[in-house]
C-alpha cells in the first residue's frame, strides 16, 4: 500500500500541513482537483506522521471534528485521516479573494505549537503543501505577494528555516498566467529577496518545488510522490506497519518492509504481509500463571496486544490507536511507561492501592484483605523490531502447582469433538449440534497448541484427529507430540475423571430434563463437554463470560445469563464454579479449571415457584419474585417468562424491571457500587453495577414512604446471586433513567452513586492530537475484555434430516404446566398466534412450534425462519423470469400485424383517391423522440403546416427507458438483503422484515401511460414495487379533418419490465 512504501523509503516522522485555496479565483474544476490531491496526500501517510488540513480564502479554517485540530497537528491515525477526509470533501467555493499570508501564518503556527508541545526530534521533516491557483488581488497584487513572503520568512526563521514548502498550481487554461506560476515558484523556493524582504537568519532555507496540476494530471504520480522532495537519509532498517485490514480478506495483517539500495540509488522496497494473529500468538495465548499476563507495544507506546483486547484472529477492523497508559491506568505507571520506552531491557515494581486497582488485577490477588499490592513489570525490546514485550506479575503471586503425569481412567473413552470426521456410529443431534450420548467429547482450543495460529488457519483432517487421540490417550508416553503444549495431556487426563460421574448423573439425576449440557474447561483451553458435541474451531472457553465470572468469584457458584444458546436450546442460564488446587488454611489455592452447567431459562423460575408458592399466587402481578446476579442482571423474573412480553430476555437489569427496588437499594451503604470503565475497543465509557456478595442478612425498604411496595432481598449462600420478593399493594411511581432505543446514558456529564439508571455507555472523549483522554475520563480504569461472539458449526443438511434428536423429552405427552415448564425443548403454549389472545386450553409442545409460549411464534434462530426462505425462492423465480424476451416478442407481433394492416389499407386508398399530397410519401415515417425528450421545434412546425391528405392515421407511442445514472441504480440494487446485527432480532414478527418482498404483480406497479412530459419520479424504494422506468409520449401527425369512411387507429402501448428487487 502507499503508506507502507512512503514510510519505508522515508521512515523519518513527517509534520505536514496541507493548505487548500478555495477563494473566488478558483473554479469548481480546480477546487475538485485540489480536493482530490489532498485526499491522495492523506492516503500516503501513516500514524508516525502528523497532519493538518487548512482551507484559505478571506479567512482560514481547520477541521472542526476535533477541537485540538485548531491548535496542533494530529498523528495520522485512521481515525484522524477519516475526519480530515470528511473535512476535505466538504470544502465549498468561496466568493472572497484568497489571503495567502493568512493561510501560511496558521500553518506555521500549528507546526510551532506541535514542536513546543512534544519532544521535538531533529530528524523530523516539516513541510507545507499549498494547493492554489496563485491569483492575488488585482488592486494590491504586489503587496499581497510581499506580505505572504514576509510571513513565510519571519515564521520559518523561528523554526531555523527547517520547513519546506511545496506548491501545486491549479491550472485554468487561458486564465492562469506566468505571473501566477512565478509567484507559486517563489513561495516554494522561499525567494523573499525578490520582493524586498530581507532574511532574518543566516541559515539557508530548504527549497521546495512547484508543480502544475490540471484535469489530465495523474495525482498519484504527482502529488502522491511529494515525499521525493524530502531528504533521503538512507535508513536501511526494517519498518513494521500498524495492523490494517487485508484487501484479500485474510483478516488483519502487518507489513514488514525494507528499502533496497544500490549505492546511493533506491531500487525499491521488499516486504512481506504477516497475519497479525500469527505475530501476536505468543502474547495472545500467554499462560504462565493466574497472577501474570503480557502486553506488546511499539516504541511510541501504541498498544498492539493486551489482555483486555479481543483476539486478533476474530478482528476484522484494526483496534483504535491507543496508548498503553490507558490500559494500565494505575498510579505511578506513567513513570514505568517512560522507562519502558527509553530502556531496552529492564524491570520495575510499583505499589498500587486496592481502591485504585484494575479489575483483572483484583481477580489475580492472593490475599484480598490488604489495602495495597505490588505489580512487577519486566520488559525487553524485541530484536530488530520496534516492538517491546512486557510481562506483568501481580505480587504476592499465587504459587502454581503442576499436574503430575496422569494416566487415563480405564473406563473412560477419549473421543475428540470432530464427530463429523470420525464417523461416529451412534451420532445424534443435540438440538442443532452434531453430538453423541456415548461419551463426553474433548475439544482443544487454540490455546492448547504450541502454534495457535497454525491450528486456526489450517483445516483439521481425520489423520490429525487420530494423532491427537492417540497422543492424549497414550499411557506409555511413547507417541510423538502432535504440536500440543506440554501440560495439555495431563489436563485432558485429569478431566477424564469426571466422565463416570456425568454418565451416572445422566441416568439417575432428576434434573436431566432441565440441563442442556455439562462441561469443564482448563486455563490452557481444554474443554470436555457432555453430551459430546461438535464445536467451532475458534471457540475458546477461557474467554466466555461463565469462565471469566467464575474466576472473578473463586469458590462461589456463579450465575451467568440468560443468553441465547448458539446450539439451538433457546435461552439458557449457566452456573459455573472454579476447581482449585490443594489448599491450606491460609490460601484456597489457584484455579485449575472451571466447571459449568447450562440450564433452561425457565428452570430457575420454576425453582422459585416450588420453593416460594406465594410467587405465583396472582400470576406475578402484585407479588413478584426474582433472582439477580452480582451485576444486577436478572436470572429469573416474571417478565422473562411472560409470553406477552415481546422484549428480549437477555441483559434485563433490576433497574429496568424493578425501578422501585433499585432506587431503594442504592441508598443502602456498602451494598452496591456504581462503577465506570473505559472501553477502547469501541471508544465508550461503560457504567455498570457491582453488588456486594458478602451481604449478611436481609435488605428491606430503607426509604420511608414507600408504603405501596415492600421488598425483601437476601443473598443465596455460596453463590454470586440474590433472591428477592416484591409485594406491590398499590400503584407507585419510581424512575430509573433508561434509554429504550440504545445504550446511551441520558446524562453523560455526571454520575451519582445513589441516582438510579440502567447500565449504559457514553462516548469516550479522546484528544486526537495527543492521544490523551479528557481529565475526567483519564482516571477511569480500562474495561475487561468483551465476550467473544460464538459461532455455530454447520453440519451437512442431509445429516440433519437423517439423525434423531439425542434427548426426546416427549413434550406432547406432558399435560400439566408443572411437567412442561422449563423442560428441555418444551414450551407451555398459552397465547394464540396474534400474541394477545389466551388459548382456551393450554398445552405442551416442542419449542419450534410455539417459542416463548406463543403459537407459531418465530424462533430467534435465523435458520428456523422457513417463511423467509420461501419468500427468497419466490423472489428468485421472479428475477429469473424472462420478462424482457416475452414482452419483446409480443411487441414484435403487434407491430408486424399493425404494419401489415396499414400497408394493405394504404394501398387500397392510393388507388381510390385522385388527390395526394406530394409530401405524403416522405412524411409517412414517424419521428421518435430522443432520450432527453427534447422536442424538435422544426418538427412541430412542419407537422402543423403540412396537411397530409390520407384516410389512415398511425399514432405511435414512443417507448423510452428513463435515463438513470449508474450511481442511482447501484444505490437501489446495492442494498443487501442479508444484513445482520450479529445478534438475534428482538422485534415482533410484524417488524422482522427489513426488506419487504417485491410486488408479486410487477406490471401493476405504478406505470404512467399518460401524456406527460415530466420525468417519472423514482425516489420510491424499489422494495415496494418493481421499478418501471418508462415514459410514454403520444406524438400525433396533425392534418385536417377528413370525412372518409375508412379509418384505422392503432394505439400501441408496450410495457417493458425490469422486475429486479
Amino acid at each position: 500500500s502507499r503508506p507502507v512504501y512512503v514510510s519505508t523509503v522515508r521512515p523519518q516522522s513527517k509534520h505536514i500541513v496541507v493548505i487548500v485555496d478555495h477563494g473566488a479565483s478558483v473554479t469548481e474544476t480546480q477546487l475538485q482537483i485540489a480536493k482530490d490531491a489532498a485526499q491522495v496526500i492523506l492516503s500516503s501517510i501513516d500514524e508516525h506522521d502528523k497532519i493538518s488540513v487548512l482551507t484559505v480564502a478571506d479567512t482560514v479554517r481547520t477541521c472542526s471534528l476535533d477541537q485540538c485540530y485548531k491548535t496542533f497537528l494530529s498523528p495520522a491515525t485512521s481515525e484522524t485521516k477519516r475526519k480530515m477526509s470528511t473535512f476535505v470533501s466538504s470544502i465549498k467555493s468561496s466568493d472572497s479573494s484568497t489571503q495567502h499570508a493568512v493561510g501560511f501564518q496558521k500553518a506555521f503556527q500549528l507546526i510551532r505549537n506541535t514542536n513546543n508541545g512534544t519532544k521535538f526530534q531533529g530528524n523530523t521533516d516539516m513541510v507545507i503543501i499549498y494547493l492554489s491557483a496563485g491569483i492575488t488581488s488585482k488592486d494590491s497584487s504586489e503587496d499581497d505577494k510581499k506580505a505572504t513572503l514576509h510571513v513565510i520568512n519571519e515564521e520559518n526563521s523561528f523554526l531555523n528555516n527547517s520547513v519546506m514548502i511545496l506548491t501545486y498550481a491549479l491550472m485554468n487554461e487561458g486564465v492562469t498566467g506566468l505571473k501566477e506560476l512565478a509567484f507559486l515558484r517563489d513561495l516554494a523556493e522561499q525567494n523573499s529577496v525578490k520582493y524586498g524582504v530581507p532574511d532574518r537568519t543566516a541559515l539557508p532555507v530548504i527549497k521546495g518545488s512547484m508543480m502544475v496540476l490540471n484535469q489530465l494530471s495523474n495525482l498519484e504520480t504527482t502529488v502522491g510522490r511529494f515525499y521525493t522532495n524530502l531528504p533521503n537519509r538512507m535508513i536501511d532498517e526494517a519498518v513494521f506497519s500498524l495492523p490494517f485490514s487485508d484487501e484479500m480478506g485474510d483478516g488483519l495483517i502487518m507489513t514488514v518492509s525494507k528499502p533496497c539500495y544500490f549505492g546511493n540509488l533506491l531500487l525499491g522496497i521488499v516486504g512481506v504481509d504477516v497475519n497479525l494473529a500469527y505475530i501476536l500468538e505468543d502474547v495472545t495465548y500467554y499462560q504462565d500463571s493466574l497472577g501474570s499476563y503480557t502486553f506488546l507495544i511499539d516504541n511510541k507506546g501504541y498498544t498492539l496486544m493486551h489482555p483486555s483486547l479481543t483476539r486478533p484472529y476474530l478482528l476484522s477492523e484494526p483496534p483504535l490507536h491507543t496508548d498503553i497508559i490507558h490500559y494500565e491506568n494505575i498510579p505511578k505507571f506513567e513513570l514505568v511507561r517512560q522507562n519502558i520506552l527509553s530502556i531496552p531491557l529492564g524491570s520495575q515494581i510499583i505499589t498500587v492501592p486496592v481502591n485504585s486497582s484494575l479489575s483483572w488485577h483484583l481477580n489475580k490477588l492472593r490475599e484480598v484483605g490488604k489495602e495495597a499490592y505490588n505489580v512487577s513489570y519486566a520488559w525487553k525490546m524485541v530484536q530488530d523490531t520496534s516492538f517491546i514485550l512486557c510481562v506483568v506479575v501481580i505480587q504476592p503471586e499465587i504459587p502454581v502447582k503442576q499436574l503430575k503425569n496422569l494416566n487415563t481412567v480405564p473406563s473412560s473413552k477419549l473421543l475428540y469433538h470432530r464427530l463429523d470426521l470420525l464417523g461416529q456410529p451412534n451420532a445424534c443431534l443435540h438440538f442443532k449440534q452434531l453430538a453423541t450420548l456415548e461419551s463426553p467429547t474433548v475439544m482443544l482450543s487454540a490455546g492448547s497448541f504450541s502454534s495457535p495460529y497454525e491450528h486456526l488457519s489450517q483445516p483439521e483432517t481425520k489423520r490429525m484427529v487420530e494423532h491427537y487421540t492417540a497422543y492424549l490417550s497414550d499411557n506409555t508416553r511413547l507417541i510423538a507430540n502432535p504440536g500440543l503444549k506440554f501440560s495439555v495431556r495431563n489436563e485432558v487426563m485429569a478431566t477424564s475423571h469426571v466422565t463416570d460421574e456425568w454418565m451416572t448423573q445422566m441416568e439417575m439425576s432428576s434434573l436431566n430434563s432441565y440441563i442442556v449440557r455439562r462441561y469443564i474447561a482448563t486455563p490452557n483451553g481444554v474443554l470436555r463437554i457432555y453430551p459430546g458435541s461438535l464445536m467451532d474451531k475458534a471457540f475458546d472457553p477461557t474467554r466466555r463470560q461463565w469462565y471469566l465470572h467464575a474466576v472473578a468469584n473463586p469458590g462461589l457458584i456463579t450465575f451467568t445469563g440468560p443468553y441465547l444458546d448458539v446450539g439451538g436450546a433457546g435461552y439458557v442460564v449457566t452456573i459455573s464454579h472454579t476447581v482449585h488446587s490443594s489448599s491450606t488454611q491460609m490460601s484456597s489455592g489457584h484455579s485449575v479449571a472451571v466447571m459449568g452447567i447450562d440450564f433452561t431459562l425457565r428452570y430457575f423460575y420454576k425453582v422459585l415457584m416450588d420453593l416460594l408458592p406465594v410467587c405465583n399466587q396472582d400470576g406475578g402481578n402484585k407479588i413478584r419474585c426474582f433472582i439477580m446476579e452480582d451485576r444486577g442482571y436478572l436470572v429469573a423474573h416474571p417478565t422473562l417468562i411472560d409470553p406477552k412480553r415481546h422484549a428480549p430476555v437477555e441483559q434485563q437489569h433490576i433497574t429496568h424491571k424493578e425501578p422501585l427496588v433499585a432506587n431503594d437499594i442504592l441508598n443502602h451503604p456498602n451494598f452496591v457500587k456504581k462503577n465506570l470503565c473505559n472501553s477502547f475497543s469501541d471508544r465508550t465509557v461503560q457504567r455498570f453495577y457491582k453488588f456486594n456478595t458478602s451481604l449478611v442478612g436481609d435488605l428491606t425498604n430503607l426509604v420511608h414512604g414507600s408504603h405501596c411496595s415492600k421488598y425483601r432481598l437476601t443473598r443465596i449462600p455460596g453463590t454470586n446471586a440474590f433472591v428477592g420478593i416484591v409485594n406491590e399493594t398499590c400503584d407507585s411511581l419510581a424512575f430509573c433513567a433508561c434509554s429504550m432505543v440504545d445504550r446511551l446514558c441520558l446524562n453523560c456529564h455526571r454520575m451519582e452513586q445513589n441516582e438510579c439508571e440502567c447500565p449504559c455507555e457514553c462516548p469516550l472523549e479522546v484528544n486526537e492530537c495527543t492521544g490523551n483522554l479528557t481529565n475526567a475520563e483519564s482516571r477511569n480504569p480500562s474495561c475487561e475484555v468483551h465476550q467473544e461472539p460464538m459461532t455455530f458449526t454447520a453440519i451437512d443438511p442431509s445429516l440433519q434430516d437423517a439423525l434423531p434428536q439425542c434427548i426426546n423429552t416427549q413434550c406432547n405427552q406432558r399435560t400439566e404446566s408443572g411437567d412442561c415448564f422449563g423442560v428441555l425443548d418444551c414450551e407451555w403454549c398459552m397465547v394464540d398466534s396474534d400474541g394477545k389472545t389466551h388459548l382456551d386450553k393450554s398445552y405442551c409442545a416442542p419449542q419450534k412450534e410455539c417459542f416463548g409460549g406463543i403459537v407459531g411464534a418465530k424462533s430467534p434462530y435465523v435458520d428456523d425462519l422457513g417463511a423467509i426462505g420461501d419468500e427468497v425462492i419466490t423472489l428468485n423465480m421472479i428475477k429469473s423470469a424472462p420478462v424482457g424476451p416475452v414482452a419483446g416478442g409480443i411487441m414484435g407481433c403487434i407491430m408486424v400485424l399493425v404494419l401489415a394492416v396499414y400497408a394493405y389499407r394504404h394501398q387500397i386508398h392510393r388507388r381510390s383517391h385522385q388527390h395526394m399530397s406530394p409530401l405524403a410519401a416522405q412524411e409517412m415515417s414517424v419521428r421518435m423522440s430522443n432520450l432527453e425528450n427534447d422536442r424538435d421545434e422544426r418538427d412541430d412546425d412542419s407537422h402543423e403546416d403540412r396537411g397530409i391528405i390520407s384516410n389512415t392515421r398511425f399514432i405511435a407511442a414512443v417507448i423510452e427507458r428513463h435515463a438513470h445514472s449508474p450511481e442511482r441504480r447501484r444505490r437501489y440494487w446495492g442494498r443487501s438483503g442479508t444484513e445482520s446485527d450479529h445478534g438475534y432480532s428482538t422485534m415482533s414478527p410484524q417488524e422482522d422484515s427489513e426488506n419487504p418482498p417485491c410486488n408479486n404483480d410487477p406490471l401493476s406497479a405504478g406505470v404512467d401511460v399518460g401524456n406527460h412530459d415530466e420525468d417519472l419520479d423514482l425516489d420510491t424504494p424499489p422494495q415496494t414495487a418493481a421499478l418501471l422506468s418508462h415514459k410514454f409520449h403520444h406524438y400525433r401527425l396533425h392534418h385536417p379533418t377528413l370525412h372518409h369512411s375508412h379509418h384505422l387507429q392503432a394505439a400501441v402501448t408496450v410495457h417493458t419490465v425490469d422486475a429486479e428487487c
